[in-house]
């Protein structure tokens, strides 16, 4: 079992054929979108939460765009985000693909861009200040004259700036003005239908505050051009407040954000309430992520349980993503040769899932303060439904309960022999640490 994540298969004849979202009607809207607009000049926003597969769709709509014969170009600006200047990032990032693709305008579009990065950064650098002391130290260097009207060099260094900079602002305009059409040029013929190309900025979310905001900015004066359509798939809570960190909390941040977005969307959220869509999606990412499948009888009922109890608590996907990772760390963590029993299984299963559901009850089993009743309440029954594995569950929740001596005085069955068997080092005589043990063992995983 690998710990890595893994990425999606998105099928080049098929982009959907691993849709377990069900997302392709949402691509086919956005795809109409983007046909609807065929001049361009349009943001779309593109909003979820983290964990809910923005990634994995906007490849799987970038490949259905491809057979559509709709340019694309896929920008994942975290991968930039250490380069510390935008502009530098995506023009490259563009100019790849206009090499990669043939385009005959790419040495043009590259020239401007060369250009137009001169000219920022030397913006950067250019300071008043700086300039009228220079002239003031030439000056001084190098007039012979026994007297020096300081007020007059100051006079004539500040007209010489002003004017100065009143040309730098018309060559601004200028090369500003001959990139941008140098990038519609070439957003013009990538597309062999009359249709726009599109840019995708992926990760917007994860980037450092200054770097995302920049982003932003950088494509609505530069970038956002006659046949050229942004896409930004970001968690856009989480970019409102990067631009709270660079502009303040008292910053309106939502509104400043809608500023850049013409089209404002949200990436649709799986029906779970249908079990069979969850039981789909549920054996999608145990194959997903890289869980043993059918390697014991107790690993696969330990899954059937963990589907009984995503319904019990209602787990969205995020959640039950989550919890299926939870699980993967305790597998991970074991013995090699351990034989996965019951007992080993199922209260992984359930001290995974009640990481991300209650956070109460995991604080609780932490300081060794939660009672049976508090963990077993309202597990008995599921919609309605008895289950021999919520039942197997129930009684081992029990038994952990149990001291050593209780071992010792009872007569118990299988599962309580099993149980002994796996944890008889954490059974104490007047204390239970079996729970609290797994759950320090799955914390041992969590984030700096």
């Amino acid at each position: 079992m690998e710990l890595r994540r893994h990425n999606v298969e998105v099928n080049d004849a098929d982009p959907f054929a691993n849709d377990w979202l069900a997302r392709k009607g949402f691509a086919n809207q956005l795809t109409n979108i983007i046909e609807n607009n065929k001049q361009g000049e349009v943001v779309i926003g593109l909003s979820g939460q983290w964990g809910e597969g923005k990634t994995t769709f906007v490849k799987m709509w970038q490949k259905h765009m491809e057979k559509k014969e709709i340019s694309s170009i896929y920008f994942d600006a975290f991968e930039y985000d250490y380069l510390e200047d935008v502009f530098l990032s995506l023009a490259i990032e563009i100019y790849n693909y206009a090499k990669a693709n043939g385009l005959t305008v790419k040495e043009d579009y590259l020239n401007k861009s060369k250009s137009t990065y001169h000219l920022l950064q030397a913006m950067i650098a250019k300071t008043a200040p700086i300039n009228i002391d220079s002239t003031l130290q030439e000056k001084l260097t190098h007039d012979e004259s026994p007297i020096l009207d300081i007020s007059e060099v100051i006079k004539n260094s500040l007209n010489f700036a002003l004017d100065n900079a009143f040309e730098q602002a018309l060559k601004q305009k200028e090369v500003f003005r001959d990139f941008k059409d140098s990038l519609s040029q070439l957003a013009t013929q990538a597309s062999n239908q009359d249709m726009p190309l599109v840019i995708i900025i992926d990760e917007l979310d994860r980037c450092k505050p200054s770097f995302a905001v920049e982003v932003l900015e950088k494509i609505k004066h530069l970038f956002l051009v006659e046949s050229v359509v942004f896409v930004l798939s970001m968690h856009h809570e989480q970019l409102e407040e990067s631009i709270k960190k660079v502009y303040g909390q008292n910053i309106d941040a939502h509104t400043y954000l809608q500023k850049f977005i013409d089209y404002p969307t949200r990436l649709p959220t799986a029906d779970l309430s249908n079990n069979s869509n969850r039981r789909k999606y549920f054996w999608n990412q145990v194959d997903f992520i890289g869980l043993p499948v059918r390697s014991s009888h107790s690993m696969n009922r330990s899954y059937e349980l963990f589907l009984i109890l995503s319904i019990r608590y209602d787990l969205s996907y995020r959640q039950l993503n989550k919890a299926l990772q939870n699980y993967k760390y305790l597998i991970a963590s074991l013995d090699l040769n351990s034989d996965y029993s019951y007992p080993t299984m199922f209260l992984m299963v359930f001290i995974s899932i009640l990481k991300v559901k209650s956070g109460t009850l995991i604080s609780k089993i932490r300081n060794n303060s939660a009672t049976y009743q508090d963990l077993v309440e309202g597990i008995s029954e599921v919609r309605g439904q008895n289950d021999f594995n919520l039942e197997v569950l129930q009684n081992l929740i029990r038994i952990s309960f149990l001291t050593r001596s209780s071992f010792r005085e009872t007569e118990h069955g299988s599962h309580e022999s099993d149980f002994y068997n796996n944890f008889s080092s954490l059974i104490g005589e007047d204390e239970n640490k079996v729970l609290m043990n797994l759950v320090q063992r799955l914390e041992s995983f969590e984030d700096y």
